[in-house]
């Protein structure tokens, strides 16, 4: 893949994880949708485009003549999609009260958390460097959250923190995937299945939404299913340690669109705090490239 083709995919695909933060605001907080409802809405929704690009043949099975329906359900499975359920959970409980780049941060904090700890139990142990950039960053975490007045309420932010967890197993179970779209489009339709009894549960214990509520649901669940689709293509063209650096974008992207469609305030303790989990994330996998290259 082409390093500028390869450069806009990955733009567009962080755009969408950013944007699916302010659909997911929209709806809860100035729609009076419920979470669950929002949760179950959005996997059904997000399973139906997949299916109906599967029929149009926009998905394509891996060979010529194959059945896609076996091809999607093979290159799926159960760890990709109950933790890509978890994660959709997560993310709508967090996000009923904490802004979206607060709980963006929190995210990606514990995505690289989740990821570092997958390569420690692979022998992949952090060095020196490694270790005093987790130290910054988790420091900018503590930060974050301690009692203020603009800290995040610590509920939220747990909700949050299993976000992070959820998306950096979806991440690690989906590097052997053949097919992006076929992995992406099976994990859909086996996390409706949850999604499903998530919805009907929404509708017998949450109020009724405002109908522009519906509208960002889909919009966040179209960016959903296309975002991961994008994701799981791009995942395997970079390493662990530059998926990691990519990730950083997506709080900045999220505080400047949190900032314009929901007039969202940054204020100073989620700057520092950013500031340090940025940088000492940043430092840790620098560190780790560096050392993977002298290696050599």
């Amino acid at each position: 893949m082409p390093s500028l083709y390869l450069g806009l995919l990955t733009a567009l695909c962080l755009t969408n994880f950013a944007g699916n933060s302010i659909f997911c605001r929209a709806a809860l907080i100035f729609n009076n949708m419920g979470p669950l409802q929002y949760t179950g809405l959005r996997a059904l929704i997000a399973a139906s485009i997949l299916v109906l690009l599967c029929l149009v043949k926009i998905i394509h099975p891996r060979t010529q003549g194959g059945n896609i329906w076996h091809d999607i359900w093979q290159e799926s499975n159960w760890t990709g999609a109950l933790s890509l359920f978890a994660y959709m959970i997560c993310f709508s409980l967090g996000y009923v009260g904490i802004d979206s780049a607060p709980g963006t941060l929190i995210i990606n904090m514990c995505v690289q958390f989740c990821m570092i700890g997958w390569g420690f139990m692979h022998g992949i142990h952090p060095n020196k460097r490694q270790y005093t950039g987790f130290a910054i960053a988790t420091a900018g975490l503590i930060i974050l959250l301690m009692p203020g007045l603009s800290a995040p309420p610590l509920l939220y932010s747990l909700f949050m923190a299993g976000t992070g967890f959820a998306w950096g197993v979806f991440s690690i179970s989906g590097r052997d995937a053949h097919s992006a779209a076929l992995a992406t489009a099976g994990n859909f339709c086996r996390a409706a299945i949850p999604g499903f009894f998530c919805l009907v549960a929404g509708f017998l214990l949450e109020g009724t939404a405002e109908p522009l509520a519906w509208l960002f649901v889909f919009a966040g669940a179209l960016a959903s299913s296309l975002g991961y689709i994008l994701w799981y293509a791009i995942v395997p063209r970079y390493s662990l340690v530059n998926i990691s650096i990519i990730q950083l974008a997506v709080p900045v992207i999220t505080a400047i669109l949190g900032t314009i469609f929901l007039s969202e305030v940054i204020t100073m303790r989620l700057v520092i705090a950013a500031a340090l989990i940025l940088g000492g994330i940043t430092l840790a996998i620098k560190s780790a490239a560096h050392h993977k290259a002298a290696t050599r």
